[in-house]
């Protein structure tokens, strides 16, 4: 890989994970858990994070092959559960996902959003792994593979630490500017699974692909 290539390559998944919407996402799914339940949320999360996108680095496509699961059928999947997180965001609800009273919860239960739908589809969502996987494939070799490694881990790390100090992030910036974010995130999150739906249904019935629009 190029300069050129790896700015682009760092630059392709910071969009594609977007640490300040995923932060917006991760305060309004865990809204009603204490800080240190939040924090342990983050820590999981950020594990999950780098760990999927390091098998999809390095194994994505056999991955895929072996479980039969074609990357349009993982976006219609992926867009449907945005679409619900988004529509909750938007009218500042909780979201369904995760509608179940902290009292009445257990510990694994509670922390479970950490990985799903968190850490996947939310943050590492299709058009992240696609990236990887055409990333893979473009620039094969076990330097360029290392070198892709080690932008993942940091990726990871900045996502953990920005959720980790999500709460005071929230604080300082306001509970009236959080919740009016929330709603415009939770429309553009709307949007991006509107095109994420439309791109896995014109993947999955190429007749549709001339007439559905396609995402950026």
């Amino acid at each position: 890989m190029t300069y050129p290539e790896i700015i682009k390559f760092i630059v392709a998944m910071t969009i594609m994970v977007n640490p300040p919407s995923s932060l917006s996402i991760f305060l309004q799914l865990t809204n009603k858990y204490s800080l240190e339940q939040q924090r342990h949320i983050a820590k999981i999360s950020m594990i999950a994070i780098t760990t999927i996108m390091l098998i999809t680095l390095w194994v994505g496509n056999s991955l895929l092959d072996l479980l039969g699961i074609t990357i349009p059928s993982f976006r219609v999947a992926g867009g449907l559960i945005l679409l619900l997180i988004g529509f909750s965001m938007l009218q500042s609800r909780e979201s369904p996902i995760s509608h179940t009273p902290a009292d009445d919860v257990a510990a694994k239960e509670r922390h479970s959003i950490a990985i799903v739908p968190l850490a996947l589809p939310i943050i590492i969502g299709p058009g992240a792994m696609t990236t990887l996987i055409i990333a893979a494939g473009d620039y094969p070799g076990f330097f360029n593979m290392t070198l892709m490694t080690i932008v993942c881990i940091v990726l990871g790390l900045v996502m953990g630490i920005t959720m980790y100090f999500g709460a005071p992030i929230a604080n300082f910036v306001g509970t009236s500017v959080m919740k009016v974010v929330t709603r415009i995130m939770g429309m553009i999150i709307m949007a991006i699974a509107v095109g994420m739906l439309a791109d896995g249904l014109a993947g999955l019935f190429p007749i549709l692909h001339s007439t559905l629009p396609k995402s950026l």
